[in-house]
């Protein structure tokens, strides 16, 4: 049982969506497993951990009394870890002996110790969307490998990502969040894209659409594309997006596919629970299609089959929200 520490005045429903996600399960989502495992406390002498209640990118913005600092200051006087979330693709890097962030994506060259990667917390595609029931792809002698998603390789394209990036690192002097270079994962995931299709080899079900999501077209129509494609893809193709992280990665993973990601010195959650090797392929731009061959065929039938369904295992063990958090509670209770 990992006893809590909050600002309870945070916990209302105004801040519902930016809540640290954990206590969105405690507070507004109590189910056995929290009751279980977690137990809010109003005294720091008997937490073991205090969590600032709500997502710090978005505190900082406002925050126009040092709230944060000082809070973070009055809490470090007592011997406990301190847990912050930083939401969004960028997240903030928070330097202080004691705190640990969570976020989505960061560099993992330029992350430090104290930073954990949370995963992408998505729902079951099988329930929510498909509405039918799980199932493996055989083994067959091309790699199927698909993708439906933001992918233009067009100037205008280009110029629009730019222009994003500069107001949010340019202008925006007032952002809090990481800086990140400009890169043009529209066009990145087209050139590779583009690459793949060009080889006989491979056997590619790709889309292609000029906005995240295709919010342009009818979202139901393309939502039930979106998860069909996974569905009848053995492997899917996963690049990140303007943060340095893959939503489709967990999405593929939940349901019980071979997530191929592109290299981007990305962190994975939990890296030292997981051997992340056993679930996914992670290849360089250069090599992909050298890569995605060499490991479709040092695979059997049975072995591929069984890595789908231990990704799909994985998400309901280890990476949804409750599990996760659990994880990370059972690794700081042994550390005492």
């Amino acid at each position: 049982m990992l006893k809590v520490y909050t600002d309870h005045n945070f916990l209302n429903k105004d801040n519902r969506r930016e809540i640290f996600p954990l206590l969105f399960d405690i507070v507004y989502l109590p189910n056995d497993k929290t009751k279980q495992n977690f137990d809010l406390t109003n005294s720091l002498l008997e937490a073991d951990v205090a969590i600032f209640p709500v997502d710090i990118i978005s505190f900082l913005k406002k925050d126009k009394t040092d709230f944060l600092n000082k809070w973070i200051e009055k809490v470090s006087k007592f011997d406990i870890p301190i847990w912050v979330y930083a939401g969004g693709d960028f997240g903030f890097t928070f330097e202080h002996t004691k705190v640990t962030t969570f976020r989505l994506g960061g560099f993992d060259s330029k992350l430090s110790v104290r930073s954990e990667i949370m995963p992408s917390f998505v729902s079951d595609p099988y329930k929510e969307v498909l509405k039918s029931d799980f199932f493996t792809i055989s083994k067959e002698t091309k790699p199927h490998i698909g993708f439906v998603g933001n992918a233009n390789g067009t100037f205008t394209k280009w110029v629009k990502e730019f222009l994003l990036y500069f107001k949010r690192n340019i202008i925006d002097i007032k952002n809090p969040e990481d800086y990140h270079p400009f890169y043009p994962a529209s066009k990145k995931r087209f050139s590779l894209l583009r690459k793949i299709q060009k080889d006989e080899k491979i056997q590619d079900n790709f889309i292609f659409r000029n906005k995240y999501r295709a919010r342009d077209l009818n979202i139901e129509k393309t939502t039930m594309e979106f998860f069909k494609n996974i569905q009848e893809s053995l492997y899917v193709f996963c690049l990140r997006g303007n943060g340095n992280f893959s939503v489709r990665f967990y999405e593929a993973l939940i349901m019980g596919r071979i997530p191929v990601l592109i290299d981007t010195n990305a962190r994975l959650p939990l890296e030292d629970l997981i051997d992340w090797k056993k679930h996914c392929l992670i290849v360089s731009e250069n090599s992909i299609i050298e890569d995605l061959l060499r490991f479709h065929s040092s695979k059997t039938e049975a072995e591929l089959k069984e890595m789908q369904e231990n990704n799909r295992n994985l998400v309901f063990e280890k990476l949804n929200r409750i599990d996760y958090f659990i994880q990370m509670a059972n690794i700081h209770l042994k550390k005492k």
